[in-house]
């Protein structure tokens, strides 16, 4: 009988997808995933004290991660993009900074 070889090894292919600050991005982005079937997970930060009290920051803000597999990722850029909009590449044409 031929024994089975098992690596302990854990796969995990997730990766932070975006982060957002609001409860109405985060229904858009949540409406726009799941209609076209990617599946994620959100994870909220601790904003820290300082942001709690209402004089240093707005109560009803929030920090929430997205997190998505990794082969979805270009797909979901391209799907979130009118939500988020597109980051700007410091970077000048000729590579210089």
């Amino acid at each position: 009988m031929e024994k089975n070889a098992f690596i302990n090894q854990t796969v995990n292919n997730e990766v932070d997808f975006c982060k957002v600050y609001d409860m109405e991005t985060k229904n858009k982005v949540e409406k726009i995933l799941l209609a076209n079937r990617i599946s994620y997970c959100c994870r909220f930060e601790d904003r820290g004290l300082l942001n709690k009290i209402p004089l240093f920051g707005s109560a009803e803000k929030i920090v929430c991660v997205f997190r998505i597999h990794d082969a979805e990722v270009p797909r979901a850029k391209k799907l979130v993009s009118s939500v988020l909009g597109e980051k700007k590449n410091p970077k000048k044409k000729d590579g210089k900074r």
